[in-house]
Parts: C-alpha cells; sequence; structure tokens
C-alpha cells in the first residue's frame, strides 16, 4: 500500500513544468514501497502504446490519487488534458501489477467539479475530490470521480479546464 500524503508532499515539491519524459527519468529519493510503485509506474508509461504523442508535453502538476474505489494511481496534468495511471489496490503492489492509462482531455470534460473532503484543509495533501463530466465516445456524459487529490492543484486545473472551454467558445474547437 502507498502512502498517499508521503507521495502527494514529495510529487509537489518537484519543480514543475517539466516533459513527460524528464518527469519520467527524475531521480526519485523515497522510501522502498513508495519508490518502487512510482518507478512501476513510470516503466509503464514508457513502454505505453502513445508515449510518443506524448513525451515532449509539458507536466504542470504531478499526484497521486484513487481513481475508483479498487484503483490507485498517479496524475499528471498536461495543457491540453489530465492523464492517470492506475493500478488495483486491493493486490499487495508488485513488479507484475497491471496498469491502466486513462486520458480526459479538457475539451471533452463537460462539467469540472473540485471539492475537499470534510473536516480538513488544504495543507492535507490528500483530501482533494475531483467529479468531472465527460462525454464518451457515444456523446453520452459520464461522471468519473478522482479522491486523494492534492487540493493544491485545484486551481491549476480549474485553470487549464476554464483555459480549453474559452478556447472552445472563441474558435469553436
Amino acid at each position: 500500500m502507498i502512502s498517499y500524503r508521503t507521495l502527494n508532499e514529495y510529487l509537489d515539491n518537484i519543480e514543475l513544468p517539466m516533459s513527460i519524459e524528464e518527469v519520467l527519468d527524475y531521480e526519485h529519493t523515497l522510501g522502498e514501497n513508495d519508490l518502487a510503485y512510482i518507478n512501476s509506474a513510470n516503466r509503464f508509461l514508457k513502454e505505453y502504446a502513445d508515449y510518443d504523442s506524448y513525451r515532449n508535453q509539458k507536466a504542470h502538476c504531478i499526484g497521486t490519487c484513487l481513481t475508483n474505489l479498487t484503483r490507485s494511481g498517479m496524475y499528471f496534468l498536461l495543457e491540453n488534458e489530465f492523464v492517470t495511471v492506475s493500478t488495483s489496490n486491493l493486490r499487495p503492489f508488485s513488479e507484475q501489477s497491471e496498469w491502466q492509462i486513462t486520458h480526459y482531455p479538457f475539451n471533452e470534460i463537460q462539467e469540472l467539479d473540485l471539492q475537499l473532503m470534510e473536516y480538513t484543509n488544504e495543507s492535507n495533501y490528500e483530501a482533494g475530490v475531483m467529479y468531472m463530466k465527460v462525454l464518451n465516445e457515444k456523446e453520452l456524459e459520464r461522471t468519473h470521480i478522482l479522491r486523494n487529490l492534492n487540493p493544491k492543484h485545484f486551481q491549476c486545473f480549474i485553470d487549464f479546464h476554464n483555459e480549453i472551454i474559452e478556447s472552445k467558445k472563441i474558435t469553436g474547437i
């Protein structure tokens, strides 16, 4: 099991923006289990079929989250999308863990709502919850909920999403 607070606090201290390639090659100094988790996620991202299409994109925020109640992962806020890489949190983490990547392009996110868990504050690095309404391939709205986000990244999410929404209104993207 990973420590969301420790990882979010650590990842928040990495000086960004930097390219995904630089992020994946970053020399991490963490405890054994958390380091193995990040290194495994990074290895999976490098082997991902679409890696070349986003390797030079800048990451503006990085953190950990629960992508649903059974999957824990890392998130990367890029200029045009939000990417998560996750694995099961029901089984002990190992090198054989099966990872999964999910892309949330900002131009497909219809609504974005960010909230702090009750009785917490922004200094709690795992207190954020994000609700996204996304159009799927059939043009139907689906709500995705991510938990244990670093609430210090809320303003970045809002700024990037608003910028995309405004450019859609102006240019008709």
